[in-house]
């Protein structure tokens, strides 16, 4: 534990037990990057008390030492209708509301991912197996951004907008390595602290079917390390799968390539023999 991060869990400490005499019975959870044990020099604390009855009330800012102590308030009813996401990993190929639900709510899940109860020993809320929802929510989300940006890639690099492709380059380059550090198991989805976790450097810059082709290759890389796939290479891959902007993506019910509206669905087999054709 560096000292920004210790400074910050002593305050933490300090306001929560300040929470739980004003607030009795009511959970304290630290939120955010302290609680996951990341901290710099301004870094805020983010504290969370939960109503379990009556209006939720608006909660001020402290100070402690200097370090500001943000407090928020929730309705325990919400968070336990945000836990409730976490009890199963759930797409469709032909059905992909609850996906959107659950992207839409991804921050507050992060949230929730990353609390820590203060009065009882800064033990995570969350089980493992909630964890490993997360996870897996998560993933698919990282994923689904990257290939919308590729479609992105393909339109603009098609009308010459260049200086566009380059940025949307770099934002695909950010959401391969979100993708990296979630399969790592880091639940902080931030950019800021994308660079921080990441296990390589922010690779130099590429061509747009460059970028796509290693994209890929690192997307199926991080899929593959949260849903295993043992099965063995099965027949030839036909070359439109190989084309540029097919990226790979895992639903409930199995594989799929997709690139922009189009679906191809996989065995494990092919998707075996897809990722042994992308090696070089």
């Amino acid at each position: 534990m560096n000292a920004w991060l210790e400074e910050r869990v002593k305050a933490a400490r300090a306001v929560a037990v300040q929470l739980a005499e004003e607030y009795p019975g009511s959970p304290v959870w630290m939120t955010g990057p302290i609680a996951c044990g990341i901290a710099h020099a301004r870094s805020d604390v983010d504290l969370r008390v939960l109503f379990a009855d009556g209006p939720v009330p608006v909660l001020q800012s402290r100070i402690i030492d200097g370090i500001r102590v943000d407090v928020e308030a929730q309705a325990a009813a919400e968070a336990d209708e945000l836990r409730g996401y976490l009890s199963r990993f759930h797409i469709l190929g032909d059905d992909v509301d609850l996906f959107r639900t659950v992207r839409r709510r991804l921050p507050a899940l992060t949230v929730l991912r990353t609390a820590r109860v203060m009065n009882s020993g800064q033990q995570p809320v969350l089980t493992g197996a909630e964890c490993d929802v997360y996870r897996q929510w998560a993933l698919a989300d990282r994923v689904q951004h990257a290939i919308s940006l590729v479609e992105d890639l393909d339109g603009l690099s098609r009308a010459g907008l260049n200086d566009a492709v380059d940025l949307v380059v770099r934002q695909l380059h950010l959401a391969v390595q979100q993708a990296e550090n979630v399969a790592a198991g880091h639940p902080l989805l931030g950019d800021k602290w994308t660079p921080v976790l990441a296990q390589a450097p922010l690779p130099p810059a590429v061509s747009s079917h460059q970028t796509c082709r290693q994209a890929r290759v690192r997307l199926l890389a991080a899929l593959l390390a949260v849903w295993p796939e043992p099965a063995t290479p099965d027949g030839p891959v036909p070359d439109a799968w190989l084309d540029f902007g097919w990226i790979p993506q895992r639903y409930s019910d199995g594989w799929r390539l997709k690139f922009a509206d189009a679906t191809i669905r996989l065995t494990p087999g092919q998707l075996a023999a897809w990722h042994k054709a992308l090696r070089p």
